[in-house]
């Protein structure tokens, strides 16, 4: 964490910031914990140039003490609200009044920031992707933490995937999975477990329900877990339940996906803009004779959330990137097809990190 909280002071040296604010309040801001490894869900951070302080309540007292290692902890008191909290921070980190204190824009509301004005003797700032521009680029440990993650991961679709058969409902299948992975050391799944059968797997959030899955049908099952370290996983296969043969026109789009799959791993390199890497697929599909029926992106970047912060449109995937790739073909009223693996781009091209068959 160290390392980190010296980067943001570069930061504000060239942005010429005397303090920056990271705050959490119950709405899961995963910024705090890549900061400090603080892993409550409440609390303020103030980073000066001189030192961090990490401001929690009673309830967060303790664990703070052993996770935030290079944070000052200072404990908040019950009447006092999160602008007096920065306040005091700044007293602290004696920050003259009237200095430049940024702030993550696009999470503090307009509200609150009005709010924060009543009690800070300072001129606030709103940056933007501050903190996210660090969490694109994975380290070392978070690369063995999420292909930890994905190696659990893949093993229990392995398993799963076994035990699957016609009549089972939907929530069974996902509630299964759910169970699997706490017992494989989740803490949480990395989204609501997605498991559509038939028709529903032309839809690619679908809403997994009670349906019951038939006989030869496919079955779109996207997952992912949240583990120890803080880092997940988001995986999709799509299957046909074993009793009949599959249609030849899913069979077909099927080998689409999987070879769009393919190509998508083969042919990304570093350096590759986002829009580019996502052509490789959208191009085959749509050669193939489905291109309006990819729905979505072909990858996203995954770290501490499933969907990581990444400034798509200007930065590139580069080394230590571990992003998806998941092509999809979806076709209202017969069914679809996503096979979804998670990547991390090396210096000589991509590894995946999910490793379960296709």
């Amino acid at each position: 964490m160290k390392p980190r909280i010296e980067k943001i002071r570069q930061i504000l040296a060239k942005e010429k910031l005397a303090a920056f604010v990271v705050f959490n309040h119950e709405d899961d801001n995963k910024n705090l914990f890549y900061l400090t490894h603080f892993s409550g869900s409440s609390g303020v951070l103030v980073v000066t140039k001189k030192q961090a302080f990490l401001f929690v309540d009673g309830r967060y007292k303790e664990r703070a003490r052993q996770e935030a290692l290079h944070s000052r902890i200072v404990n908040t008191l019950r009447r006092e609200s999160s602008g007096e909290v920065i306040a005091r921070a700044l007293r602290l980190g004696k920050v003259r009044k009237g200095a430049r204190v940024g702030y993550e824009g696009k999470r503090v509301s307009v509200l609150l920031e009005r709010e924060w004005r009543k009690y800070v003797p300072a001129k606030m700032i709103p940056t933007d992707f501050l903190v996210e521009r660090m969490r694109q680029c994975k380290d070392k440990r978070e690369i063995a933490a999420l292909s930890h993650a994905c190696k659990v991961t893949s093993a229990i679709f392995t398993e799963i995937s076994k035990r699957i058969h016609a009549g089972m409902r939907e929530c069974d299948i996902a509630a299964e999975i759910d169970h699997r992975l706490r017992k494989a050391g989740a803490t949480a799944p990395s989204f609501p477990t997605i498991v559509a059968g038939g028709q529903n797997s032309a839809l690619p959030h679908h809403k997994t329900g009670n349906r019951r899955v038939r006989a030869g049908e496919p079955v779109v099952i996207d997952f992912g877990g949240v583990f120890e370290s803080s880092y997940c996983s988001d995986l999709t296969r799509t299957i046909f339940v074993p009793g009949k043969k599959p249609s030849k026109k899913l069979m077909e789009i099927y080998d689409i996906v999987l070879a769009a799959n393919k190509k998508a791993f083969r042919d990304v390199k570093p350096g590759m803009s986002w829009k580019n890497y996502d052509a490789i697929a959208r191009d085959y599909i749509a050669k193939s004779g489905y291109g309006k029926e990819f729905l979505h992106g072909l990858g996203h970047s995954l770290g501490l959330e499933a969907h990581d912060p990444y400034n798509y449109k200007n930065d590139p995937i580069t080394t230590g990137t571990v992003f998806t790739n998941e092509p999809g073909v979806y076709l209202l009223g017969l069914g679809g097809v996503r096979i979804e693996d998670d990547l991390v781009m090396t210096k000589s091209g991509p590894k995946r990190l999910t490793n379960t068959p296709q």
